[in-house]
């Protein structure tokens, strides 16, 4: 085999590696609770711009349910595993067995990252696909991986993919708030019709 075979064939091994980690990160970012977690990471930092009422709402309607059911794909593998497990495993003392302790920010902590991480897997046309964006992409990005452009030389394409990113979590982050409220403001009118509400005749 000559030496442009063993650079084509390690370039297409390369190249699979990226589509199916792209594949786990779309898995990821399309699940319900490690989006919900890591808004809940970013909703409850001083410098978010969140307030109470958004933390309380974010708190009963997307971290509390999601935690009971905190999975997520590990990148590397590939398997199905625990958000908590891993947090876990991360807070190891010096990788001793049994020594390690979670917290509640530490498994916000851990979603947001995983989320981030993912998101860096993923090309430039899946992250609007995931904002719900039908825009045809600029030739120049099309069909880039987003950890591509965050480790390009090139200035204004490490640029473009930070704002990618920051940008996709301020959208996470406002579109779990919001749905958080509008389930709070449910929850309230049910309640208002359960105390006015006349019973239901069988």
């Amino acid at each position: 085999m000559t030496n442009g075979n063993i650079l084509k064939g390690n370039q297409k091994a390369e190249q699979e590696a990226k589509e199916k980690r792209r594949e786990i990160a779309l898995k990821n970012l399309r699940a319900e609770s490690l989006p919900n977690l890591a808004t809940a990471f970013f909703t409850q930092r001083e410098d978010s711009g969140y307030g109470k009422a958004d933390n309380d709402s974010v708190e009963e309607f997307l971290y509390e349910p999601s935690l009971r059911k905190a999975d997520y794909y590990n990148l590397k593998t590939g398997r199905e595993s625990s958000i908590v497990y891993e947090s876990l495993l991360g807070s190891r003392e010096e990788g001793r067995r049994y020594s390690g302790q979670v917290s509640e920010s530490g498994i916000i902590k851990t979603a947001a990252i995983i989320t981030q991480d993912s998101l860096g897997a993923i090309k430039v046309e899946d992250l609007m696909g995931l904002l719900g964006s039908e825009l045809n992409i600029k030739k120049d990005y099309q069909n880039r991986y987003i950890s591509d452009l965050l480790a390009s030389e090139n200035k204004e394409e490490k640029e473009l993919a930070q704002k990618l990113v920051g940008g996709y979590m301020q959208y996470l982050t406002t579109k779990g708030v919001s749905k958080a409220l509008g389930l709070r403001a449910t929850a309230i009118r049910g309640g208002l019709e359960k105390i006015v509400g006349e019973e239901e005749k069988e």
